[in-house]
């Protein structure tokens, strides 16, 4: 029998028991619109197709706007035509799906849940979430690191009862495992308050007031009128990325500097055309000057590291006749690249631009001379 919508006036254990056959029948329906396996047994590529469909089942529960062929695609790894015969997979199992068009594409949705108890956090879904706990709160973002800590405890409160206490010891033994409950190295400390306030006001698309101390006199800098877009946040500094009415761009403001700020009734828009993410793949980091054209040389020693690592969105990798290897990308930020350029020792070159390579030379020679001075 395939599911329908829930018969009308029925109690909530009723509900329940629909609801759990409803899941069952649509995962008996979805086997039986898959490829039959070999005889010999379930082969990986079986488990995989099944995992897929288990993957957009839970995108269905927990999506509004529902699923579209696109996501079909990613989740699953294939082309149109095999998500196109997937979706119908789902349609069979489903009859209850709603078709939704968005312009030309066509999305479905799933208005009442089928899964129930089988959407219930796994011990490496809660490692995850507390992980990136840990991280943000290392990192100075204490205000997303309470909102992920609450929906852990909403997760946790999910399990059954009898469940929790070993789920609890698993839990922090593979987070100490990971090296995430004491992470080491050095961290600013931002004021929670001021953070909030930002949070606040990006959310709310509205302009802000800042007071904050300049780097080179130390000295105050009141009233400064921006519009907040979004925290630029990771190991080191910390910044806030926002438009300046002042100067009419969007620069950088580092959260450690800032002494007040105020939230104003006065909505704020982004500047039309501005994408966050092609902006911040100009830089090497966060430092905000003209681009130039990169080009490091690797020694042939580090090579299988160097193809390990993701110096820039945009980076080209060269293989050598010798063995070493090629990085060359378009950027901005060269204190930024020396900075890097640092740990790599004595098995990197830089090639081009010659202002990269002066500047490099420039800091080894101080670092040297602070050395000497001691």
């Amino acid at each position: 029998m395939f599911c329908s919508e829930p018969p009308t006036h029925i109690d909530s254990r009723s509900e329940a028991r629909f609801s759990s056959r409803c899941g069952r029948s649509a995962l008996s329906r979805i086997d039986n619109g898959l490829p039959r396996a070999k005889p010999t047994g379930m082969t990986d590529a079986r488990y995989a197709q099944y995992e897929s469909l288990l993957r957009l089942l839970i995108m269905l529960e927990g999506r509004s706007d529902g699923i579209g062929i696109a996501d079909i695609e990613e989740v699953a790894g294939i082309q149109r035509r095999a998500a196109e015969r997937m979706r119908d997979v789902l349609l069979r199992a489903l009859p209850q799906l709603e078709e939704v068009r968005e312009g030309a594409s066509k999305r479905w949705r799933l208005e009442a849940p089928v899964l129930n108890r089988s959407l219930a956090p796994t011990l490496e879904d809660l490692a995850a979430l507390n992980r990136a706990v840990a991280v943000l709160r290392a990192s100075g973002d204490a205000g997303t690191a309470d909102c992920l800590s609450t929906l852990s405890d909403r997760l946790r409160a999910a399990l059954e009862r009898r469940a929790r206490p070993s789920f609890e010891i698993d839990l922090e033994a593979l987070l100490e495992a990971d090296g995430v409950v004491h992470r080491p190295g050095p961290r600013e400390a931002l004021d929670a308050e001021v953070v909030g306030r930002l949070r606040e006001a990006i959310l709310g698309g509205c302009w802000v007031e800042l007071d904050l101390q300049t780097a080179d006199s130390g000295r105050m800098s009141w009233r400064n009128r921006v519009g907040p877009i979004a925290f630029l946040l990771g190991e080191g500094r910390q910044y806030l990325v926002g438009f300046s009415d002042y100067r009419q761009q969007v620069q950088l403001f580092r959260l450690a500097r800032l002494r007040g700020v105020r939230v104003l009734s006065e909505a704020y828009e982004r500047p039309e055309g501005f994408d966050l993410s092609r902006w911040l793949a100009r830089s090497f980091g966060t430092w905000r000057d003209e681009p130039h054209q990169i080009e490091w040389r690797f020694a042939s020693h580090v090579a299988a590291e160097v193809r390990q690592f993701r110096f820039h969105p945009d980076q080209r990798l060269t293989d050598e006749a010798d063995g070493s290897v090629t990085v060359r990308f378009t950027a901005c930020g060269l204190d930024e690249m020396c900075w890097h350029l640092f740990r790599w020792g004595d098995t990197v070159r830089v090639v081009a631009p010659k202002a990269l390579r002066e500047r490099y030379e420039d800091m080894l020679a101080a670092a040297g001379a602070a050395l000497d001075d001691s």
